[in-house]
């Protein structure tokens, strides 16, 4: 059926070991239970080598992934044999996969509830267990896909570099649709100049957005020289920043939409903070050091 502008989606998911199966589905107006969409696919490559839970990940993964333009526009009702979200945010400092998946989650409004709807979990798992072949390709264009129209929210990117005499960083600092914000530092591991480093900051947050599946952002940096560079308004005269620029430019044409702006560097203290710890904590030897930063109140706030 259509879907009913206004109410709140359900999603459905499910993962077997060879394949991911999920439904997306509404309550009508008499409060029957209708599917909207639903999706199919094998497990592949080194997914099969996937813990179950990290299956049931990917199942939501791909799911959001298909459903995104429906996702976006309502609040989502997740229901599976185990809580995916919870798997993600129960760990402290994630990485590789978990922290790409988490990132891609940030951006949606998704609560998770114990399994109960026993018929609309049967079809997913249906869906899991007879999944498409594997050479048939997924349709693009999901039906009544304008009744969930909504004006797109654009990702942010800020980033920015430091270079010290034994090390350099990198900051880099993502805001999402939503508001929120993902901030990263690296530590670059081997010294440059600091034009360079302000190429490697870049390049860095693209290559994230793209593993993201982000395909529209903005990203914003203090280096001028580096923004018209990239725009085609400066013409480049070191020779050391051409094959920087080069991979810049490529990981630009991999978005629909992107724009590179220059902002004072007052408006990136966030990405300058985080490029200046990196190069202040940059090791001689290719080791990963762990930040944890939180914060606390010491007094009660009546005292501070």
């Amino acid at each position: 059926m259509a879907p009913i502008k206004g109410k709140p989606l359900i999603l459905y998911i499910a993962a077997l070991e060879r394949s991911l199966g999920a439904m997306l589905a509404q309550e009508n107006e008499d409060g029957k239970e209708n599917a909207l969409y639903y999706l199919s696919r094998t497990v592949v490559g080194v997914e099969q080598n996937y813990t179950p839970i990290e299956k049931v990940c990917l199942a939501l993964i791909f799911a959001v992934q298909k459903l995104r333009n429906y996702i976006l526009s309502h609040g989502i009702t997740l229901i599976s044999k185990a809580d995916p979200l919870r798997y993600l945010m129960a760990k402290p400092v994630p990485s590789g996969r978990l922290a790409k998946w988490s990132l891609l989650l940030s951006e949606f409004e998704i609560k998770y509830v114990s399994q109960k709807a026993i018929k609309g979990q049967a079809l997913a798992d249906f869906l899991a267990a007879h999944p498409v072949p594997d050479n048939m390709e997924l349709p693009n264009d999901l039906p009544d896909e304008e009744v969930f129209s909504t004006e797109i929210s654009l990702w942010q990117l800020y980033f920015d570099a430091a270079t010290r005499k034994k090390g350099a960083g990198a900051g880099v600092v993502f805001i999402t649709p939503s508001g929120g914000l993902i901030p990263y530092s690296f530590s670059l591991m081997t010294l440059c100049s600091n034009n360079i480093a302000e190429y490697k900051a870049l390049i860095i947050g693209l290559e994230i957005t793209l593993e993201m599946s982000i395909n529209c952002l903005h990203a914003f940096g203090d280096s001028q020289l580096i923004v018209k560079q990239l725009n085609g308004q400066y013409a480049i005269k070191n020779e050391n920043l051409v094959s920087y620029n080069d991979r810049a430019k490529y990981l630009k044409t991999q978005f629909q939409e992107i724009q590179i702006a220059h902002i004072r560097r007052s408006e990136n203290d966030k990405a300058d903070a985080l490029a200046n710890l990196a190069a202040s904590l940059s090791l001689p030897e290719e080791r990963d050091i762990q930040v944890t930063v939180g914060e606390r109140h010491l007094l009660p706030p009546a005292f501070d």
